[in-house]
């Protein structure tokens, strides 16, 4: 499978253009660890992992937010801070 990343931008962009129409202008994060399956063991799902590592939301939205106001410079590792927003969001928000 091959993404183009100009497609799903545009995605994207219209998944934020639902959210805002059903007038989901913000959305309360309450929760703030997770549990997260180490790169090396998270696409192989004939082995069931055996070791976690533990994220926190707030971590990866104040990373983001210093992207977003220039303290830091964009990383494409970021993206990955973004994802497990984006996820705990989606769980959230079902309509």
């Amino acid at each position: 499978m091959r993404i183009n990343l100009h497609e799903l931008q545009r995605i994207s962009d219209r998944l934020f253009s639902h959210m805002e129409e059903i007038g989901q202008n913000s959305v309360e994060i309450t929760d703030d660890y997770y549990w997260e399956i180490p790169q090396e063991h998270r696409y192989d799902i004939m082995t069931e992992p055996k070791e976690f590592d533990v994220g926190q939301l707030s971590d990866d939205w104040l990373e983001l937010q210093q992207i977003l106001n220039g303290t830091n410079a964009p990383i494409s590792y970021a993206l990955v801070w973004l994802s497990s927003l984006l996820r705990n969001i989606g769980e959230k928000v079902v309509h």
